[in-house]
């Protein structure tokens, strides 16, 4: 059996250093040039020591800093340790991993017009009240179209779908309101359907 044994020096080779960031990725710099601090784009650097280098055949492992439009240029030779990427706003609404509960009643309004076209529905989110709904629930009102199991095949998606049988998750969703979009898994644990 080989056992693989990390030392420091392997950490530090150039290889582990290389640079992962794309060009024209934007970062917040919080290295040793101070007056410098704050967001950049980077770009492998261009000094010589690093051109020689790749030429020979190692990864690139340092940076150049540029503004935003690429053509003022800032710190050259910027270790990979000094540059932190900067998030898009989509970017964090996907991390951020919940849909709120509003914002996946939104979703689920058009799910059911898109499914029944014609049939008015009234979707609401629970609220803290005498009906005894807490924020976490939905609940959806329609008169006649549909059978409840047919509005069902369309809600059941927002509370899970089944991996294996000690699985529970939902399936990720992506609604655009109000000119921004939220991306993530509903935060709703019921959907109360009421047919008059």
């Amino acid at each position: 059996m080989n056992d693989t044994v990390i030392t420091v020096a392997d950490v530090t080779a150039p290889a582990y250093r290389a640079l992962r960031l794309p060009p024209g990725t934007v970062v917040d710099y919080r290295g040793s040039v101070t007056s410098a601090h704050g967001t950049w784009t980077v770009q492998p650097c261009a000094c010589n020591g690093c051109l020689a280098g790749v030429l020979l055949g190692r990864p690139a492992t340092r940076y150049q800093l540029l503004d935003a439009d690429g053509r003022t240029a800032g710190p050259r030779h910027v270790r990979h340790t000094s540059v932190v990427p900067v998030l898009s706003e989509e970017e964090r609404n996907y991390a951020g991993s919940y849909v709120s509960t509003r914002v996946t009643a939104i979703h689920l309004r058009r799910m059911l017009r898109a499914a029944f076209p014609g049939v008015k529905f009234s979707v609401r989110c629970g609220r803290r009240d005498a009906k005894g709904l807490t924020p976490f629930e939905i609940t959806v009102t329609w008169a006649g179209g549909p059978t409840r199991t047919a509005v069902a095949t369309v809600t059941s998606p927002l509370l899970a779908t089944y991996g294996t049988a000690e699985e529970r998750r939902a399936r990720r969703i992506s609604v655009t309101t109000d000119g921004r979009t939220h991306n993530g898994f509903p935060s709703v644990y019921a959907i109360h359907l009421r047919r008059r």
